[in-house]
């Protein structure tokens, strides 16, 4: 599946096991779904949400190209509460326990700034208020994501944007209204990741530097119950 080698990145940031249970919250049009199916193997199981249905058909059709049988796909909008999501294998959780997963992606809906190099036309589509509208969004998905990560388990956020009200403004907000979660400090990341960890301990990639798009990713582990 092609993509921009930043976009690889946050699969490899997600650091999935072959036999864990996978969200991802914003799925489509899916190559990092299908990136994360890879990894898995025959063990593990990815639930791949969109609140579209029509883009999740894209999801499907690129599972059966590349023979991946742990992906399903279900119409959701991840803004709103997901402690009703069937467990990865799609069994219904009891409600009183709500679905829990090892590893949860919010690839965030976002301004789409950092790939303008291959998206020109990208300026003259975005507003300067979208990036503090989209901002509401990205925090309210990331809020309802946290809820579903396992004691233990990774929640990794990221996006194709190089805008702070997008990027750093959504995360270290969460992390004081969460501490429960904890970011991931550079030394406990993938070693071929860590050059682009910058002193905040976010992951950043820039198109004049590292001849990517620009993406910006963050991982959050859970080191507690709410």
């Amino acid at each position: 599946t092609v993509q921009d080698e930043a976009s690889q990145l946050i699969v490899d940031l997600l650091d999935v096991k072959p036999d864990h249970a996978v969200l991802d919250t914003c799925a489509a049009p899916g190559t990092k779904t299908t990136g994360i199916a890879e990894v898995l193997g025959d063990e593990g199981h990815v639930l791949a949400l969109d609140r579209h249905a029509g883009r999740l058909k894209l999801i499907a059709r690129a599972a059966r190209r590349l023979g991946l049988k742990q992906i399903r796909t279900l119409v959701r909008d991840a803004s709103q509460p997901l402690h009703d999501l069937p467990g990865a294998e799609g069994q219904e959780t009891p409600d009183s326990a709500p679905a829990q997963f090892d590893r949860v992606l919010v690839d965030a809906p976002c301004s789409g700034l950092g790939a303008m190099r291959r998206n020109a036309d990208v300026r003259w589509r975005i507003r300067s208020e979208d990036p503090m509208e989209l901002a509401s969004t990205q925090s309210a998905i990331l809020a309802q994501a946290a809820q579903v990560v396992s004691p233990g388990g990774s929640l990794v956020y990221s996006t194709c944007t190089v805008m702070p009200e997008e990027n750093e403004d959504v995360i270290q907000p969460f992390l004081a209204a969460h501490p429960e979660f904890r970011l991931v400090p550079a030394e406990e990341l993938p070693p071929a990741l860590r050059p682009l960890i910058d002193a905040d301990g976010f992951l950043r990639c820039y198109p004049h530097l590292h001849d990517m798009d620009g993406f910006f990713a963050a991982r959050l582990e859970r080191v507690r119950p709410s």
